[in-house]
């Protein structure tokens, strides 16, 4: 679930950020640059969410393999 989440963040973010760089007129921070700014758009709550999940996932690994 982390990976998958993770993945469709990044490429959610990457098909905004074509928008951004666009003449279109949809201005990016200059301080996070486009991919960042796009990222930023498509909001965080996923990123973490994801990072949450892979350290379960992990924390899960580890105790299973203490038990044997």
């Amino acid at each position: 679930m982390s990976s998958i989440i993770y993945g469709s963040a990044l490429i959610s973010a990457s098909v905004y950020s074509q928008g951004l760089a666009g003449n279109d007129g949809r201005g990016w921070d200059r301080r996070y640059g486009i991919f960042g700014t796009a990222l930023r758009e498509v909001g965080t709550l996923p990123i973490i969410l994801s990072i949450l999940l892979g350290l379960i996932g992990l924390s899960i690994v580890v105790t299973s393999i203490r038990k044997k």
